[in-house]
């Protein structure tokens, strides 16, 4: 208690406080206690704590309020983007569909299709992300999260990829086709018409008996120039009984093709020629009733018709050809 008692006892003092205008003599006094300069001290200080922290609290509610208008302008912004990226991709979707129908390339499900397939089919985005999609396209960005429309960004991310793993495939096959139309056979070899076709044909007195042809022959003037069907390269040029001069060329790809009764060869074994290129004269060399060539056309070491190359048959005859033949020896 005697503590107490001196502690009111020194707060209860009183202080003189002096303020002397300039230019007056007459100071300006008043009389205080110690207590109430003290109470005085401490609400001060509390009430400028308590502005300080209103004060960052309303900045930090302005700083939020700017903060949402930033994101809400960022959301539209990534929603006006999506929605040209959806746009665009449904159009390389069309066009990818377009250039495979063009193309003869498989169409029952193109890897395109497949890629969507993944990202919104069985594992990949949920019915609520597909909507919270939808959402955002529509422009409900209200209920969309920042996250929702970067995970967004991310799908269509793995659809361009998808898309890209297609464009790869139709350019591999575009440059396939390239390089079957330079070494396919196709055309006419020479000018004339056709005497003798593929297959088996009547008595002959040349030949006495029935014989399966496995050639063509085109009839024409002695030393009409004769041409490569392909580009290829030159595997023989010789005279073989029966064939009288003769050229094969290998051309790639499974095929070769067979050039007979020349009355001349322009070119050697080991020569490259380019499709169209004079390779020999017809002539009548060998078992032969007159001029004429002819033709004879490999596909993996077996003859074909070379009727079927005369009128230069579509790629996607020549893809069928090559299953039946894989069909064929998978069965043998």
């Amino acid at each position: 208690m005697k503590i107490i008692y001196k502690i009111l006892h020194k707060l209860n003092k009183r202080i003189t406080i002096m303020l002397i205008p300039p230019g007056k003599t007459n100071p300006l006094k008043t009389n205080i206690s110690l207590l109430f300069m003290c109470i005085f001290v401490i609400l001060w200080t509390a009430l400028t704590l308590w502005s300080g922290y209103l004060a960052s609290r309303h900045f930090d509610y302005v700083k939020t309020k700017i903060d949402n208008k930033v994101m809400r302008v960022r959301l539209l912004f990534f929603a006006s983007q999506l929605e040209k990226a959806k746009n665009m991709f449904e159009k390389v979707q069309e066009n990818d569909g377009n250039i495979r129908l063009l193309l003869a390339m498989d169409t029952k499900k193109s890897i395109v299709e497949e890629g969507l397939g993944q990202v919104f089919g069985e594992g990949g985005p949920t019915l609520a992300q597909t909507n919270a999609f939808a959402a955002i396209l529509s422009g409900g960005l209200n209920k969309i999260s920042y996250h929702e429309i970067l995970y967004k960004i991310d799908t269509l991310y793995e659809q361009y990829k998808f898309m890209r793993q297609s464009q790869k495939e139709i350019i591999s096959y575009i440059r396939k086709q390239k390089l079957l139309s330079m070494t396919m056979p196709s055309g006419w070899p020479c000018r004339g018409h056709i005497s003798s076709v593929y297959g088996f044909r009547g008595r002959r007195q040349l030949f006495r008996k029935n014989k399966f042809h496995f050639g063509i022959d085109i009839a024409n003037k002695l030393n009409t120039p004769i041409s490569s069907t392909a580009a290829g390269e030159v595997a023989v040029s010789d005279y073989w009984p029966g064939y009288g001069n003769v050229i094969a060329i290998n051309h790639g790809q499974d095929y070769k093709t067979v050039y007979a009764h020349l009355s001349q060869r322009l070119v050697d074994v080991g020569a490259y020629v380019s499709k169209g290129s004079v390779i020999a004269k017809m002539g009548s060399t060998g078992n032969s009733t007159g001029p004429h060539l002819h033709y004879e056309v490999y596909f993996k070491e077996n003859h074909v018709n070379p009727m079927s190359y005369l009128i230069n048959h579509s790629f996607a005859q020549h893809e069928k050809e090559r299953c039946i033949q894989k069909k064929v020896k998978k069965s043998a």
